[in-house]
């Protein structure tokens, strides 16, 4: 980005180059050189921060005021915040970065040992490594990261060198985050760094939940799932002396209903002790189990609705806060693919029916599959000879073979590439139904047709609009 108030002062004297100067003016430019000085550097930052927010939509910028930038002020870097800077900065220039495969987004404030700078490296790809990745090494090997010593940021594995300059650690999966200082700010390389705060710390929307509030000094892990018979998705947050949060998404035959998840969490996750009571106004249970690396957690867990089940466990440090934690889940609704609202009668658990044959109308009312770790909504259209049914499924086993095999048993099935861009399965069922199945990131959709709507079938594939993951880094 060019020198802004280099290039105004070019402009000046160009401007003025041509022109005399009157007896007298001087003595009167003298007396007023200070605040034209002053007004001048206002000025400047106006127009940079002008200039660096119309290049980099998204951007805040430290704006310069007479030379000193607040150390709150709160500055983002593609999705994080800046919570601290030294003072004296001025306005960030901010760049494009690449390293190691990932890309990334860089601001930078001053020059040389003044410099700072905050480099943000997203890729959803990468799930662990992504620190080893940036600094040329590879995860695991030590010996690729010579002169590189491990740190720890928030309870994060860091690395950093022994001058103290630089400091990269994996926020979480696919978020790099990279503060480079200068000799002058090596002191302030922590309390930069420790500010760094990616919006929605919180974990933004988890399978249907969103979290408001967290206890301090915990951060958010990698959200995990176990594929088996009995799979569950989890997220969840860690801190010192072994303080931790789990949040599980039970979906499938073992949430049927409030009993039959107590059974299930009886087997899988240790728990010990329940009483029957209302967790957010749905029939649940107050718990008490065995924790990971404590004696004992504290949980609560509750039928959301047939075949979605939640539970919440914490250790034994953070039992005072287990009722504060669940009373700040709420439910969020996913975006739609468009931005707008979707049409209420065209959508199939958050998935838009985009494209639908002539004359087809909404048959009321939806039905419920469950399987094993996984359950499904299934919505129909008519005209009263012509028939349409969607299919959503949830779950954590997606992307495996057993559930396909269990969802799709009893129709004839033929790989196929379709209209769509990932491979879908073609099928045919008992009746004579044609059929196209696919798999997104968190959902798996199958659209069957009448017979006499077979050539209707790829189109209306090809429309499906699925809202983006639930989870986003």
């Amino acid at each position: 980005m060019p020198n802004v108030e280099h290039e105004l002062r070019l402009a000046m004297v160009e401007e003025t180059s041509a022109l005399g100067v009157p007896p007298g003016l001087a003595h009167r430019v003298a007396q007023g050189a200070n605040r034209e000085r002053r007004a001048r550097r206002t000025a400047v930052a106006l127009v940079a921060a002008a200039v660096l927010a119309t290049a980099v939509p998204g951007y805040l910028t430290v704006t310069d005021r007479s030379g000193v930038a607040s150390p709150t002020q709160a500055v983002g870097v593609d999705g994080v915040k800046v919570g601290y800077l030294p003072p004296g900065l001025g306005a960030p220039v901010l760049e494009r970065a690449d390293a190691g495969g990932l890309r990334g987004t860089g601001a930078t404030w001053g020059a040389g040992d003044d410099l700072v700078r905050v480099t943000v490296y997203r890729d959803p790809t990468f799930h662990t490594g992504g620190a080893e990745r940036v600094l040329g090494g590879i995860k695991g090997t030590p010996e690729t990261l010579p002169g590189v010593l491990v740190a720890k940021v928030r309870g994060r594995g860091a690395f950093t060198r022994a001058e103290g300059d630089d400091l990269v650690w994996e926020e979480r999966s696919g978020l790099v985050l990279r503060v480079t200082v200068g000799v002058r700010h090596r002191d302030a390389l922590r309390r930069i760094a420790d500010g760094l705060t990616p919006k929605d710390p919180t974990g933004g929307v988890f399978q249907g939940l969103r979290f408001t509030y967290v206890p301090p000094g915990l951060h958010l892990t990698d959200p995990s799932t176990v594929v088996d018979p009995n799979g569950w998705t989890e997220l969840g947050w860690s801190g010192d002396n072994g303080a931790s949060i789990r949040l599980l998404a039970v979906r499938g035959v073992n949430a049927a209903d409030a009993e039959t998840l107590l059974t299930w969490a009886r087997t899988r996750q240790n728990l010990h002790t329940a009483t029957p009571e209302k967790v957010r106004g749905k029939p649940g249970y107050r718990a008490d189990g065995g924790g990971r690396g404590a004696s004992y957690s504290r949980m609560r867990l509750w039928l959301e609705k047939p075949g979605l089940g939640y539970v919440v466990e914490v250790n034994q440090g953070l039992a005072t806060t287990l009722d504060r934690i669940v009373k700040g889940l709420v439910p969020a609704e996913p975006p739609s693919p468009s931005g707008k609202p979707s049409t209420p009668g065209n959508t199939v658990d958050h998935v838009a029916v985009a494209s639908l044959p002539p004359g087809l109308r909404r048959v009321a009312g939806e039905t419920t599959r469950l399987g094993r770790g996984w359950s499904a909504k299934i919505a129909r259209w008519s005209d009263g000879s012509r028939d349409m049914e969607v299919t959503v499924v949830r779950g954590a086993v997606l992307h495996s073979s057993q559930w396909v095999d269990e969802f799709l048993r009893g129709q004839k099935r033929e790989s196929a590439r379709t209209r769509r861009p990932p491979m879908g399965i073609r099928t045919t069922d008992q009746d004579g139904r044609r059929g196209i199945f696919f798999e997104t990131s968190e959902v798996a959709v199958h659209v069957k047709v009448d017979p006499a709507l077979a050539g209707e079938l790829d189109r209306i594939a090809a429309k499906i609009r699925v809202p983006p993951p639930s989870y986003r880094p």
